[in-house]
């Protein structure tokens, strides 16, 4: 079993109650790079739940593991991490 993972970290909720977390898991299949190629699709075309109108995207690669997503929408900018990560405990 692959211990590769992608995460998807946005901010949920409305108003003063949003709060910064992972909103999805994707289990990987394969190694390193089937993740990596994942989370470059994910970073492109994920719809997050924030802003509701999205007008302009814009994907910024922090590192060979992580992505940023800015989203412009029509009244509100939001944005969206991506992360390819190694599970290494479970309990």
């Amino acid at each position: 079993m692959s211990q590769w993972r992608v995460l998807i970290e946005e901010n949920i909720g409305t108003g003063d109650r949003k709060e910064w977390r992972i909103s999805d898991i994707y289990e990987v299949k394969g190694e390193r790079e089937e993740a990596r190629s994942i989370a470059r699709e994910l970073a492109v075309r994920h719809t997050p739940k924030h802003p509701a109108l999205p007008q302009e995207r814009a994907v910024y690669r922090i590192n060979d593991d992580m992505w940023l997503t800015m989203i412009i929408g029509l009244t509100a900018r939001s944005h969206y991490r991506v992360t390819v990560a190694e599970l290494l405990f479970r309990d």
